[in-house]
């Protein structure tokens, strides 16, 4: 049996972080954000920069400081790892994907907040674009969702895990929703692709 790797509800923190985005009538069903090796190779790129500058900074402070070589490397490592680190977490946190029981909702940003969301009756069509190192090695791709309705008539959740069993989900929560409302003769064009075992 292949595993799914979208069963997991949102949890209470989520479901009470997220609520001001969400109207009286929905629900939340899944948050997800980046893939965690698209993070994880963030994570390396942000330790060459800004991580040498940290290096650097850290090296002259201990110098400066009259610190032992050993020590003002220790220092220099510790802001090269820490700069990192930072830079990543707010990578992860300040995109996150919702899906809802009535739209789908990008938010970016942390502090100064910018939400993109599609409603499930607007979305005429699902595209995943998965290169092949991204479906063999690294499980993400992108979901390219097209609107009838919006200036470009796209959205875009990038670099998700699993791209096709996320399409997947979206599509039966947008089929659920064309059902409760009525809307069941447009049906969602189908997408190529099938989940990988």
């Amino acid at each position: 049996m292949a595993k799914f790797h979208y069963r997991e509800s949102p949890t209470q923190k989520q479901t009470t972080s997220f609520k001001k985005y969400l109207s009286e009538d929905e629900e939340l069903v899944l948050v997800t954000g980046f893939s965690s090796a698209y993070v994880r190779s963030n994570f390396i790129i942000y330790l060459l920069f800004p991580g040498i500058i940290f290096l650097g900074l850290g090296l002259g402070l201990g110098w400066l400081l009259g610190l032992d070589k050993v020590w003002a490397l220790i220092l220099g490592l510790g802001g090269m790892i820490l700069s990192s680190a930072l830079k990543t977490l707010h990578l992860y946190h300040s995109n996150r994907y919702l899906l809802t029981t009535r739209r789908v909702i990008i938010k970016k940003g942390i502090f100064g907040v910018k939400l993109t969301a599609a409603l499930f009756d607007k979305i005429t069509h699902l595209e995943v674009d998965q290169g092949i190192m991204d479906r063999l090695f690294l499980h993400h791709g992108t979901i390219i969702i097209n609107t009838a309705g919006l200036n470009k008539g796209e959205i875009a959740l990038k670099f998700v895990d699993y791209p096709l069993e996320l399409k997947n989900l979206l599509e039966r929560l947008i089929n659920r929703e064309r059902e409760q409302f009525g809307l069941r003769g447009a049906t969602l064009t189908e997408v190529e692709g099938e989940i990988i075992s």
